[in-house]
């Protein structure tokens, strides 16, 4: 059972618990992995489109709307390539969360303090004071990070975090606890508490480190404790072969790849089995093969709370359906070249990995090219490392993928570009052929 989501203690309160001078992006603070893990963490268990876009339109102004075609394993991606500097500054991306779900739940909440009033010190001293109180509760985990940059000319934001699923109404009151006890009034311009206690959705904010429309700058970390909340920091495999560590190590035939994203697809509630499965589908025939889909599938239905009415039997002939109904959504949409190159491959390993590796061009980032991660292709077949790069050097080899990178050893992957989609040669039949050469002799007699 859950402990209670309240200050235990009320210590004496410190405005000077962290230095300035400690600011660092989260690049620098965080792995990939465990920027990708917080952020899976951060979604709550909502849909693959339940976030918050903000971003510049055409004419410059910042914005910041709720996704819905969107797919966040994108976005995350796209954020993270800009607090590295990777993108384009016309392209820069960011992505926010909202600390709520069906249930009306979420393992994190965030107060934002802001120096709307150039107050930076009293912005500064509220957000200290409140990291002071929470730091504290052995149940919580923290990030203290700027909201934009320098943090000499910012506002702060407070990120809290549980293991645990707790009631909205309990984040908020012990928000509203820690207001009290600051002496920061709830209010806009001061200090914002996210959930607020607002019916529906409510707000969302940026995640920690994430790049801020309003100036262009992106949120420093001065100080965090969320690395220990992360399974060992290091999670098993990461849905998209872009964060991908560059190691060696084969995967044993048999052994299931962990995508974090199936923890989106959780059944947690009656009647949502089938909408899950779906979902699950959804999200995993893009990422994977059907074996390895199917036994995330089985997994769905086995961990399910509370036990589903329809039998692991029903649930995976369901599954089958959807797959078949996925492919066949899927196949429409090639060009002309990809139908071409995908119906010359011999084996169905080989047409599960052309459809992962197409899905891996498709990239957000504006690069044309891109990793193919082997080991990271090897888990999402269940095929060795050896079979994997079997694999991407016949791609090469029949023109459905061409080199742009070689690989540099401990510091680069080798990087590929996407060309089967390129227009096939038409080929002269040879009716064709003996017509024009009868046309030929016709001119010239």
């Amino acid at each position: 059972m859950n402990t209670a989501l309240t200050l235990s203690t009320l210590p004496t309160l410190l405005t000077d618990c962290v230095l300035v001078g400690h600011a660092k992006r989260a690049d620098v603070i965080w792995t990939p992995r465990q920027w990708f893990e917080m952020c899976i963490h951060m979604m709550n268990d909502n849909p693959s489109n339940f976030f918050l876009m903000p971003y510049r339109d055409d004419g410059g102004m910042p914005r910041f709307k709720k996704a819905f075609r969107a797919d966040v394993e994108k976005r995350i991606m796209w954020a993270w390539d800009t607090i590295r500097g990777r993108a384009k500054p016309e392209r820069a991306g960011s992505i926010g969360f909202y600390p709520t779900n069906a249930q009306r739940q979420s393992r994190w909440a965030a107060m934002d303090f802001d120096m709307h009033d150039d107050d930076q010190m009293r912005a500064r001293d509220c957000a200290h004071k409140a990291f002071a109180c929470l730091i504290r509760e052995p149940q919580l985990f923290v990030a203290l990070t700027t909201s934009a940059g320098d943090p000499q000319h910012s506002g702060w934001h407070l990120f809290i975090f549980t293991a645990d699923f707790y009631p909205c109404e309990d984040w908020t009151r012990l928000l509203k606890q820690v207001a009290d006890q600051i002496q920061a009034p709830v209010k806009p311009g001061i200090c914002e508490i996210f959930p607020d206690g607002s019916r529906g959705i409510g707000r969302g904010i940026r995640a920690p480190g994430t790049y801020n429309p309003k100036n262009g700058e992106c949120s420093l970390i001065l100080y965090e404790t969320v690395t220990k909340l992360l399974p060992n920091g290091q999670p098993t495999a990461l849905p998209k072969e872009k964060l991908c560590s560059l190691g060696t190590r084969s995967t044993p035939r048999g052994k299931t790849s962990s995508l974090p994203s199936s923890e989106f697809f959780k059944i947690t509630a009656a009647s949502t089995r089938h909408s899950k499965l779906l979902q699950l589908v959804g999200f995993l025939f893009h990422q994977c093969g059907k074996e390895v889909a199917r036994k995330q599938a089985e997994l769905q239905h086995t961990e399910a709370s509370p036990a589903p009415v329809a039998s692991l039997t029903e649930h995976l002939a369901e599954f089958e359906g959807a797959w078949a109904g996925m492919e066949r959504q899927w196949k429409r949409k090639l060009s002309p070249g990809e139908r071409e190159k995908r119906d010359g491959l011999t084996t169905e390993t080989e047409r599960e990995a052309f459809r992962i590796i197409r899905n891996w061009s498709q990239t957000d980032s504006g690069d044309s090219d891109f990793y193919v991660h082997c080991e990271t292709l090897g888990e999402r077949l269940r095929i060795t490392l050896q079979g994997a790069a079997d694999i991407r050097r016949r791609f090469c080899s029949s023109g459905i993928l061409r080199k742009t990178a070689e690989y540099e050893p401990r510091k680069k992957a080798a990087r590929y570009e996407w060309i089967a989609s390129h227009e096939p040669k038409r080929k002269q039949s040879a009716l064709s052929k003996s017509a024009w050469k009868t046309s030929i002799k016709t001119r010239t007699a």
